[in-house]
């Protein structure tokens, strides 16, 4: 070692700060790397499944069917309710089938006007001998949002003249329960319409 480099180590030795203090003990230093090295395999290990299971919070899968059971509540509450369901009435036919075309007066509003009930509608429904009418306007009286009236015989003279068919669309006047015939109940023809329209006019 030549002389400049001995005055160079003097020199740093001179500036370094833990030059007063004590060397560490060789047992210190070992003790000290295995503590380093059990922390950093702990932290750097991954999370098991069930570890990371059982961070999830016990409530969320209660919270969820709880909100499933607030959805259905909402959509049985109406249904249960009735609020939803269309009410219904029955109308009977004339008795005595109707009467034949040339037995009945000439049609005038003041005829029309004397029912008890009458209303426009469009035929929801053919089901053997029963017709479920959906009621679209009311004229008099009051009416159901569905009335169920006998079908048509088309070989026969009765109350309206053609049988129902679906999706037609008729006006119907009836007293007592009772479809009133002679062309009060009729297809929704411009000329009845305007009958119609005269007798409710008011």
């Amino acid at each position: 070692m030549s002389d400049d480099d001995r005055e160079l180590r003097q020199q740093l030795g001179a500036a370094d700060p833990a030059r007063a203090l004590a060397p560490l003990p060789a047992t210190w230093l070992d003790h000290r790397m295995e503590q380093l090295m059990t922390d950093t395999s702990t932290a750097t290990a991954p999370e098991s499944a069930t570890h990371a299971r059982s961070r999830i919070p016990r409530w969320m899968p209660v919270a969820g069917a709880a909100a499933a059971v607030a959805i259905a509540a909402a959509i049985v509450a109406p249904l249960a309710l009735g609020g939803t369901q269309p009410t219904v009435e029955q109308l009977a036919a004339p008795e005595g089938g109707g009467l034949a075309s040339g037995s009945c007066l000439a049609l005038d509003p003041a005829t029309i006007a004397a029912q008890d009930q009458a209303f426009a509608a469009t035929v929801l429904e053919v089901d053997g001998g029963t017709v479920t009418l959906e009621v679209t306007e009311t004229f008099a009286g009051e009416v159901a949002d569905r009335v169920e009236v006998p079908q048509i015989d088309a070989t026969s003279s009765d109350y309206s003249g053609v049988p129902f068919t679906v999706g037609g669309e008729f006006l119907v006047g009836a007293l007592d329960g009772m479809i009133t015939g002679c062309g009060v109940t009729g297809e929704d023809s411009p000329e009845l319409r305007a009958l119609y329209d005269a007798a409710f006019a008011g």
